[in-house]
């Protein structure tokens, strides 16, 4: 019976444990955000929108900051960028993610991070939290490409054209 003891606590333990471990959330010291990872995929030119859930988990008022750290931030906008939320209260935050027509198809890691600070606290000492975002570009359109190889046509037709216009003129002259 003394063996059999450890075993059936071990049996509940480690499933709530896993679940524990598991959840997809982040917590900070009165900030709760879902989810706790973000994972992007967009083609050069392309969006792809998410959406944070922030929580404010403290006992009072707290201004919150949400920003993108890791390079290339000009890649994500975030609305709101800057908002207060009252105790307990709850503000989703949509991250589109638009990679520039110019981008190579590659693999990049980003933090999303969200600071809180009380909006009563003289030296703005808060808590923040750092989501873990993997950002997958895929390759080009075919519609980009496309318009790529209009382009080049195009210049090419001019230029021939203004060669062409050139000579004449200086056979005439």
């Amino acid at each position: 019976m003394v063996h059999r003891l450890p075993t059936k606590a071990l049996i509940i333990i480690l499933p709530v444990m896993a679940l524990l471990l598991s959840a997809s959330s982040v917590l900070a010291f009165g900030i709760g955000i879902t989810p706790g990872k973000m994972e992007f995929s967009a083609r050069p030119g392309g969006t792809e929108m998410q959406t944070v859930r922030v929580i404010n988990q403290a006992n009072q008022k707290s201004e919150f900051q949400v920003y993108v750290e890791g390079g290339n931030e000009g890649w994500f906008t975030i609305t709101p960028c800057e908002f207060a939320l009252n105790a307990q209260e709850i503000k989703n935050v949509e991250i589109l993610f638009a990679p520039p027509l110019t981008t190579p198809p590659k693999e990049h890691d980003f933090s999303i991070c969200v600071v809180s600070v009380p909006p009563d606290s003289n030296l703005s000492i808060g808590a923040g939290v750092k989501i873990p975002a993997h950002v997958q570009i895929t390759g080009l359109p075919a519609i980009a490409i496309q318009w790529w190889i209009a382009s080049v046509v195009i210049l090419a037709i001019v230029v021939v054209g203004l060669l062409a216009l050139w000579r004449r003129k200086a056979r005439h002259a």
